[in-house]
């Protein structure tokens, strides 16, 4: 039978509450968070947990742990009440015209290609607004997403998040190249370059699960051969781009990325992406908001040129 908690008394109050339990895990925590006294705090949980009907939380040796009816108020608690975050910054925008501020997520690729020409053309027409963005793995992007620090993203939906938490428009698969430093060994070969001579090289990868390297393990599995015995590991791009620069290590990375960093003068340091004889694509990637999201007017106008670009480039 369908229970109508604000008619039996839920408030606003209690929503806030819970939204700080599930991210700290403790009453005095969360007191603190909310300016309250832990009594008051105390009175207002088990308020809520006789206007739900059932037990919400559990205590332990280190706080409280949320039943499962918990962790479902408390989700449904921090969308609440992100929307309502999100309807003051809509009042505010139409207040002030077309402003405010835009957190946008992707991973690398889509964000060189085309998230930047996206926001070049929004900061042009309407340079009252302010954007952020994040740029990161699908694993960083999306708690981000649901927890309202990004309005939208250009990524992946992980493996461990259920997909009915998100609106997912699908876009493009991401190819992606294999880089080397320019004067690398493998650059004087004139014509495509084999897997078995790639792997004669040390590999920088991203962590096991990641897209691309899945992909790379993938295409190599699927030609008969091993994978790279010479691995460094990181999640840094930045780390990966100083690693190819100084050794005669490869990586795979978008092409977007590489094309960026490989299309400037032929200076000592700049970087190659080699001609290899197999073909690397990342599994496709999203337009991702929170499901049951709406934008805010200055989110969907930075949305729209961003999907515009996409589709220009379908």
């Amino acid at each position: 039978m369908y229970v109508d908690l604000l008619r039996k008394g839920l408030k606003l109050s209690h929503l806030r509450l819970f939204a700080e339990l599930s991210e700290h895990g403790q009453l005095t925590q969360a007191a603190k968070a909310l300016n309250m006294s832990q009594p008051a705090v105390s009175r207002l949980i088990a308020e809520a947990g006789s206007v739900v009907g059932t037990e919400l939380y559990k205590r332990t040796g280190r706080g409280i742990q949320l039943t499962q009816a918990g962790q479902q108020l408390a989700f449904r608690s921090m969308r609440v009440l992100q929307e309502i975050s999100d309807a003051g910054r809509d009042i505010n925008e139409l207040k002030q015209g077309i402003s405010g501020r835009v957190k946008i997520g992707s991973v690398t690729g889509p964000a060189i290609e085309y998230v930047l020409p996206a926001l070049r053309q929004v900061r042009l027409s309407y340079p009252a607004i302010s954007i952020s963005i994040e740029i990161g793995p699908s694993d960083m992007l999306a708690p981000m997403l649901m927890d309202g620090r990004l309005d939208f993203s250009l990524s992946r939906i992980p493996v461990e998040y259920n997909p009915e938490l998100f609106t997912e428009i699908p876009q493009l698969e991401e190819p992606a190249s294999v880089i080397a430093r320019q004067g690398h060994p493998l650059s004087r070969e004139t014509e495509t370059i084999s897997p078995e001579a790639l792997l004669a090289h040390d590999w920088v990868l991203p962590p096991v699960g990641s897209p691309i390297r899945t992909t790379t393990e993938r295409v190599l599995r699927s030609l008969g051969l091993s994978l790279p015995t010479q691995v460094l590991t990181t999640s840094s791009f930045l780390f990966t781009l100083a690693t190819i620069r100084q050794t005669n290590a490869v990586a795979p990375v978008a092409t977007s990325v590489a094309r960026s960093f490989s299309e400037s003068d032929d200076n000592q340091g700049s970087l190659i992406i080699l001609p290899c004889e197999f073909d690397l694509s990342v599994e496709t990637y999203s337009f991702l908001t929170r499901s049951g999201q709406t934008l805010t007017p200055a989110a969907e106008l930075v949305a729209t040129e961003v999907r515009r670009v996409l589709s220009a480039n379908a």
